[in-house]
């Protein structure tokens, strides 16, 4: 059988859940079924040089390539780049007839700023949502821009429950809407667990994951650890990511005087053994699709105490933490809970483990395939 060239529509590899969960995606879908090639709109840093790395097919459009000294080639990309900046103009439209002729499905991962790229003539068109369009104001705005282009995909695919109820209520459309969940490489995440990090041992460790920037609520994470420490409930705060708002959180960390406590580590390009090390991880996000991070620390066994309702999803029937409302004084008593009440922390931490079996990256990617099969026989 022929394999299904998929092409992922990214606008940049940054360090993020999103562009993790993709890495994953596109080393999980099995390589004799799926040609797969990942597609971003602007060069990114480390995160390019990653998927590389791992053998992933990366490309830019023609307007940012790096020029060729093969004079034919030069000619062509040259054409090319003119034809790919009248499809800007035209909001994208035909884009991926230029860049990646042949494409069976185009997948529009994460692409806002010209979603008519994410259609070609002859390729099926596949949407994700990674975000509650009702609990994140700026995703609720580019739908709603766009929601004239929904009809044209043929799967929306939303990353969990919640975030696929909030989609069809805000834009009233059911119809080729599923919910997938993000597969994580299980195996690669517990391997990656056990290299050793240097991290102080005197006292409890709580991890924070993420892109630091406002609506993940590390700020207000901050804030509440300091106030548990001056409670007498001394332990380590390390927040593991990079993003808009690092000058910011390290001038928040000066503010409180929290830099005996509070470990900025900064981008990492294996944030596991961090998880590992924790007693527990905390998401202090304002809003959420289904986060990445959550997964992985129930995969490594890691406990959870989270601001979002979303998480009920990851612990299914099980107590793999504590899901407070989403507002600074139930974070910090979540928090409280956790490094207080043992028989509570052992009740978790036993629930993250029996929980940690669902988290099988085959598995998680099976059910994607098929979604893409499926929608090949269409």
């Amino acid at each position: 059988m022929e394999r299904v060239k998929i092409v992922f529509i990214e606008d940049a590899l940054v360090c993020g859940g999103a562009e993790q969960a993709l890495y994953d995606l596109a080393l999980l879908l099995d390589p004799e079924k799926f040609d797969v090639t990942v597609l971003a709109q602007k060069p990114g840093k480390d995160w390019d040089q990653k998927f590389r790395d791992a053998g992933i097919h990366l490309i830019y459009d023609y307007s940012c390539r790096p020029a060729t000294v093969n004079p034919i080639k030069k000619l062509g990309n040259i054409s090319k780049k003119l034809r790919t900046q009248a499809c800007y103009r035209a909001g994208g439209e035909d884009l991926m007839s230029v860049i990646c002729p042949g494409a069976d499905i185009l997948v529009s991962y994460s692409m806002w700023d010209y979603p008519r790229c994410g259609f070609a003539r002859g390729a099926k068109s596949v949407k994700y949502i990674h975000g509650n369009v009702q609990t994140n104001p700026v995703f609720r705005e580019l739908i709603l821009r766009d929601r004239e282009l929904l009809p044209r995909y043929d799967r929306i695919v939303c990353v969990s429950q919640a975030s696929k109820q909030a989609f069809t209520e805000v834009t009233g459309r059911t119809e080729g809407v599923e919910a997938h969940y993000n597969p994580i490489n299980s195996g690669s995440v517990r391997h990656l667990a056990a290299q050793s990090v240097a991290l102080p041992t005197d006292a409890p460790l709580v991890c924070g994951v993420g892109r630091l920037s406002y609506e993940k609520g590390f700020e207000r994470l901050i804030v509440q650890h300091k106030r548990l420490v001056e409670e007498g409930l001394r332990h380590y705060l390390v927040l593991v990511g990079d993003g808009p708002d690092r000058d910011y959180i390290r001038r928040t960390v000066q503010a409180m005087d929290a830099q005996d406590t509070v470990i900025l580590a900064g981008y990492q390009a294996n944030p596991y053994p961090y998880i590992a090390a924790s007693r527990f991880l905390v998401c202090p996000s304002f809003t959420e699709g289904l986060p990445v991070v959550g997964m992985e620390a129930i995969c490594l066994g890691v406990p959870v105490v989270a601001a979002v309702p979303t998480i009920a999803e990851l612990f299914g029937e099980e107590q793999c933490g504590l899901i407070t409302p989403n507002t600074n004084e139930s974070l910090r008593d979540g928090m409280r809970q956790m490094l207080t009440d043992e028989e509570l922390y052992r009740r978790c931490r036993a629930g993250a483990e029996k929980r940690s079996r669902f988290f099988t990256g085959r598995r998680m990617a099976k059910e994607v395939e098929e979604m893409f099969l499926q929608l090949m026989q269409e």
